[in-house]
C-alpha cells in the first residue's frame, strides 16, 4: 500500500485555504505624456504625404476608459534641411489627433517633431530612409502546414537596398479595410540575413480565403524605431513567468528637453512607404 505523508496533505490544504484575491493600489498621480507620431513619404502617391501625431496621457491601471486625449498642445514638424516649421492642427472631431497633410516630405530628409505641453517641450527626430523596391505582392494556396491553417498566404518579392547596410521594415496588413492590430500583428523585419534580391518572402501567418480583399503597407524604419517595436513585442508577450524579464517601457526616440526627469512615452516614426495587395481569386 502507498502512503502519502500527512505533512504534505496539510501543506496542500493550507495553500488552498490561504489563497485570496489582492487588489494592488496603483496610483496615477503623475500621468506622463504619450506621443505617437508619424511622418510618411509615400513613394507611389505623393498626395498622401504628411504628418500625424496622437497625444494622450497615461491613465489609472484599473480604468476601463483608456482614452486620455491631450488637447490644446502646440505641435510642429521641422524640416531639418531647410529649417522650415510646419504647424499641425488638432482635428475637431478627434481630440488629441494633430495633422498636417501639406508638408513637403522628401526621401532622405530628416524631420524633428516638437510638442509643447504643460510648459514643457518634447522632441524627437527621424530620417526618411528608402523602402525596398517591390516587384510584387503575390499569394498562393498552402495546405498541410504545421500549426497553420490551410489557405492563401501572401509573399513579397523585390530588392532591398543592401548598399546602405542593414534595413528595417514594418508591414501592416488589412483585410477588407480592417487592420490586423493585435499584439501578434506587430510585423517588423530586418534584411540582415536576406539577400539583396528577395524572392517570395512570406509576410505573415495569415490564411486568407477566396474573395478576401487584402492590402499590405510596407514602411521603412529607423533602427531605433525597429528596436522600439521589437521591445514592444517582448513587453506584450511578457507573462511574468519565471523566465520572463522584468517589464519595461520600450526605448523611445523622444525626449523632454526642458525636464529630462519627465520623459514621454511613445515614438516618432519617420518612414518611406508603399502599398499593394489583391482580392484573393483562384
Amino acid at each position: 500500500m502507498r502512503y502519502i505523508p500527512v505533512l504534505s496533505i496539510v501543506l496542500l490544504l493550507l495553500s488552498v485555504a490561504c489563497r485570496e484575491e489582492i487588489t494592488l493600489d496603483l496610483p496615477n498621480d503623475d500621468p506622463r505624456l504619450v506621443i505617437e507620431g508619424f511622418v510618411t513619404y509615400w513613394e507611389e502617391s505623393l498626395e498622401q504625404n504628411g504628418a500625424q501625431v496622437s497625444l494622450s496621457t497615461t491613465g489609472n491601471y484599473y480604468d476601463t476608459d483608456v482614452s486620455n486625449p491631450v488637447s490644446s498642445a502646440t505641435v510642429t514638424i521641422r524640416d531639418d534641411s531647410t529649417q522650415q516649421l510646419y504647424n499641425l492642427v488638432e482635428l475637431e472631431n478627434s481630440p488629441g489627433l494633430y495633422v498636417n497633410n501639406d508638408i513637403p516630405i522628401d526621401s532622405g530628409s530628416a524631420y524633428t517633431l516638437s510638442v509643447e505641453y504643460n510648459n514643457e517641450i518634447f522632441e524627437g527626430s527621424g530620417t526618411v530612409l528608402p523602402v525596398a523596391e517591390v516587384d510584387s505582392f503575390t499569394y498562393r494556396y498552402l495546405e498541410d502546414l504545421l500549426f497553420l491553417d490551410d489557405g492563401y498566404y501572401f509573399f513579397f518579392s523585390g530588392r532591398t537596398p543592401k548598399e546602405r547596410g542593414i534595413n528595417y521594415y514594418r508591414f501592416l496588413i488589412y483585410e477588407d479595410d480592417s487592420l490586423y492590430n493585435s499584439r501578434e500583428d506587430i510585423l517588423v523585419q530586418s534584411d540582415e540575413f536576406l539577400n539583396e534580391q528577395i524572392d517570395t518572402l512570406q509576410l505573415a501567418n495569415y490564411a486568407f480565403e477566396l474573395g478576401d480583399s487584402v492590402r499590405i503597407e510596407m514602411y521603412s524604419l529607423n533602427p531605433v524605431i525597429f528596436d522600439y517595436y521589437s521591445q514592444l513585442q517582448e513587453l506584450l508577450f511578457n507573462d511574468g513567468g519565471l523566465f520572463s524579464g522584468p517589464p519595461r517601457n520600450p526605448t523611445t526616440n523622444l525626449r523632454n528637453i526642458t525636464n529630462p526627469d519627465n520623459p514621454p512615452l511613445g515614438f516618432f516614426q519617420v518612414s518611406s512607404a508603399l502599398s499593394g495587395g489583391a482580392v484573393v481569386e483562384e
